[in-house]
């Protein structure tokens, strides 16, 4: 299942500075650093809309309300389809 994710970001928000940052380079046999990857996070917010119909943001970790689409953060805006 393919999934879209819809971000709205602007200058100055989180999610446009780390552009310049060092950033700590995994370790050959920890690939994604320890942290949840992008697929991994998407598929706990799907997960959250379809056992209780609301989720995290991925963006802002406001509420994601589930909708027939999939789900609509009602801070931020980014929507999840």
């Amino acid at each position: 299942m393919a999934a879209t994710l819809q971000m709205k970001l602007r200058p100055g928000e989180p999610g446009r500075e780390t552009a310049g940052r060092r950033t700590r380079r995994p370790r050959q046999d920890d690939c994604d650093g320890g942290r949840l990857t992008v697929e991994m996070r998407i598929s706990t917010v799907w997960e959250g809309l379809a056992a209780a119909g609301v989720a995290d943001c991925l963006m802002c970790g406001g509420p994601v309300e589930g909708n027939a689409a999939g789900g609509t953060c009602s801070s931020c805006g980014t929507t999840i389809s």
